[in-house]
């Protein structure tokens, strides 16, 4: 598995908020992901968004899979 360094220092004061709609069981999901993991969940969602946008950087394509 390959392990990339974030861009932000530990404790960064973000000057920038986006807000997003989630359905309840994606809540719930993200919150299970937080107490196994203990990561927080704005982490996790972070780190989702910088893989997806890698993704795009490299292919020049977006692939969204919906089961």
């Amino acid at each position: 598995m390959e392990e990339l360094k974030g861009y932000k220092a530990k404790f960064e004061i973000k000057d920038k908020n986006l807000y997003c709609r989630m359905d309840s069981s994606m809540i719930q999901r993200l919150k299970e992901i937080r107490k196994a993991t203990g990561i927080s969940v704005s982490e996790v969602i972070r780190e989702s968004v910088r893989r997806l946008i890698q993704e795009v950087d490299d292919t020049g394509s977006i692939n969204l899979r919906v089961n």
